[in-house]
């Protein structure tokens, strides 16, 4: 018996390395995939007639930042509504410092550093991962409408219309308040904790898809004004790019294995691009996004990191709204 455990044991590290081995493969294979498709891309693009425009592309990353920013306020609005308090200059700041986690293989430091800053101020670790996952669902859950939707009307990508309209039924389920709140007291429970002081509303839950609506409405548009501001993009290629981007970005957040969905994403991104033929050269814009997104993301989280810290409250709205006890 000792000898198989010990056996088991000594496979994991191998096991592991494997795995890190076969993870890395594949994001250099589709990052190649992607360098290939822009070599391959940028004869078609009719260079000459470019003018890079340096302020299109620093609004673009405007755009983008405050969408950060907006992101970190509606999940202020989802732990109030789960009945913790906290305020809106500190949960944003969480929420924004916390993308530094996309960089990291498997993004569970997303969840670290939400979790260790929303808890020095009384918020519990447990439902701020909680929240994490009904965040994640929510925005894509709208990405996947979207997107379904303007593929529909363009009658292009059919073989994206399945995984879409399964992303929405499994979103939609999970998200829903009958089952979330459930789920959420089941686990609070099996670990010992305190149940959640107060369960989300389908009006909340309504808001919070409204606010996610307007977080893509800004990241798309900060995607256009990049593409205009480099490649020239006229008004009517919105719709595909904003397709292009909302399906790319789903496809980084689902995959664990690649920090920042490396590799996936941007092979998703251009494969997507040159569905909808938003723009002459998908590779060559892939590439681009990659950095743009990065100097987005970094911009956004030096900001976050220098707003102010408040001071640490009560852990749930019952205890912040109790009368003060006399002497």
């Amino acid at each position: 018996m000792a000898d198989t455990h010990n056996r088991a044991q000594s496979g994991r590290p191998v096991r592991s390395l494997l795995k890190r081995i076969a993870a890395m493969l594949a994001v250099l294979a589709l990052l190649a995939w992607v360098g290939w498709r822009a070599w391959h891309d940028v004869g078609r693009i009719q260079w000459a007639e470019l003018e890079v425009s340096p302020r299109l592309i620093a609004l673009s990353v405007l755009c983008v930042v405050v969408a950060f920013f907006w992101q970190g306020l509606l999940w202020v609005v989802m732990i109030r509504g789960l009945g913790y308090t906290i305020g809106a200059a500190v949960g944003m700041r969480a929420a924004v410092v916390s993308l530094l986690g996309n960089y990291v293989p498997g993004k569970v430091v997303i969840l670290i550093f939400r979790a260790e800053i929303a808890g020095r101020y009384g918020v519990p670790k447990v439902p701020v991962a909680g929240s994490v996952v009904l965040e994640t669902l929510l925005r894509n859950l709208v990405a996947a409408l979207l997107a379904g939707l303007g593929l529909y009307h363009m009658g292009v990508g059919q073989s994206y219309m399945a995984a879409l309209a399964m992303m929405l039924l499994v979103s939609a389920v999970v998200a829903h308040p009958a089952v979330f709140n459930r789920l959420g007291n089941f686990v609070l429970r099996t670990l010992g904790r305190p149940e959640l002081p107060r369960e989300l509303g389908a009006g909340r839950i309504a808001a919070l898809l409204a606010g996610y609506l307007v977080f893509w409405a800004l990241y798309t548009s900060g995607f256009y004004l990049l593409t205009r501001g480099t490649l020239g993009a006229p008004l009517w290629d919105f719709p595909g790019l904003a397709i292009s981007l909302m399906i790319s970005q789903i496809g980084s957040t689902l995959t664990v294995f690649a920090p920042v969905g490396l590799g996936v994403s941007d092979a998703t991104l251009a494969g997507v691009l040159a569905l909808t033929g938003a723009v002459p050269g998908p590779g060559v814009l892939a590439l681009v996004a990659r950095v743009w997104r990065t100097l987005a993301e970094m911009s956004a989280i030096g900001l976050a990191w220098v707003l102010p810290a408040g001071v640490p409250g009560p852990k749930s709205l019952e205890e912040a709204e109790a009368p003060a006890e006399r002497p």
